[in-house]
């Protein structure tokens, strides 16, 4: 079996035992700017920091925390650790559309290269972030740990990144709004009284609301009708459940997803402090492998219109 690295960044939203479960040989880390002003480097791991203390701070809309990607000499430190170790490496990061991480690393690799000529890496815009990254990402590894090489392996990711959906409820589109992933029209209707915006990735690598539904049950029910529709060989694949300060109200999500889609394995984890400054508190969402997403999502649309009588 060839032995290869496979790396991703800190929105990947794996903490240390999943990166170790499936494999992942390294993080490219950024920071995080706290309300004070003080900046951190992003806590991946939560072991700094509570989650729930973290995005509870944020329900104010006062305390605004942010982001910001590695930069290139740091990521260059990550790959050459891999190359000077003879390995290839994979590096699977955040959406381009969203941070500068993929034109850093594309840098860094080329720094990389020209150092050592024989060296292997390929860098891939995931065109997603958060727990759909951290989908792909483990996608990834289980394709090495069944003996995939290299080159297969990165040639799979590229064609089917886009394959990977995500479904729930965000309470409230603040965040989203404030840092560009939606557009501010959108977050003020999805932010109407008991309104729940229904979104999924579109093929620029952003989160597109794409329907809204009044109360969180009938929401979490269109979420499971959504994911049959889309979903390929549910029985064969873990679905990753993330949320962000709702730990009581996901686990409904949760069983209705076990008892109506039968996956082979349900992971529910916390979104990492990185998305997280992004997302904010409220997100109680599915991410799983699927259907390929349709030009300007019309099929998607489609879906729910018809889910929704709207």
């Amino acid at each position: 079996m060839e032995k290869f690295a496979i790396i991703s960044d800190n929105a990947c939203d794996l903490d240390k035992a999943l990166r170790d479960r499936f494999g992942v040989d390294d993080l490219i880390v950024g920071t995080v700017t706290f309300p004070d002003g003080h900046t951190e480097k992003s806590d991946v791991d939560w072991s700094k920091h509570d989650p729930d203390e973290y995005f509870k701070s944020m329900s104010d809309k006062k305390h605004i925390y942010k982001s910001a990607a590695a930069n290139v000499a740091e990521i260059t430190e990550v790959f050459e650790k891999q190359v000077k170790a003879g390995r290839p490496v994979l590096a699977i990061v955040l959406s381009a559309a969203l941070s500068g991480t993929y034109n850093f690393c594309l840098k860094a690799a080329e720094a990389v290269s020209a150092k050592y000529p024989s060296a292997r890496i390929k860098v891939v815009d995931s065109q997603r972030y958060s727990t759909s990254l951290g989908s792909l990402v483990a996608y990834a590894c289980q394709l090495r740990e069944q003996g995939k090489p290299f080159e297969e392996v990165a040639a799979w990711v590229e064609a089917n990144k886009n394959c990977f959906h995500q479904m729930g409820v965000m309470d409230d589109l603040f965040f989203l709004s404030r840092t560009g992933r939606i557009s501010k029209a959108k977050a003020f209707m999805g932010n109407l009284v008991g309104v729940k915006p229904m979104a999924d990735f579109n093929g620029h690598g952003l989160s597109e609301v794409i329907a809204k539904v009044k109360g969180l049950k009938n929401a979490f029910q269109v979420t499971i009708d959504y994911m049959k529709k889309t979903i390929v060989d549910p029985d064969q694949q873990i679905i990753f459940i993330a949320q962000s300060y709702r730990k009581e109200p996901v686990k409904v999500l949760e069983q209705m997803v076990r008892d109506q889609i039968h996956p082979k394995e349900i992971i529910v984890t916390p979104v990492d402090m990185s998305s997280g400054a992004n997302i904010g508190p409220g997100l109680m969402a599915c991410f799983y492998f699927g259907k390929q997403i349709s030009p300007d999502l019309v099929e998607e649309k489609a879906i729910m219109a018809e889910l929704t009588g709207k």
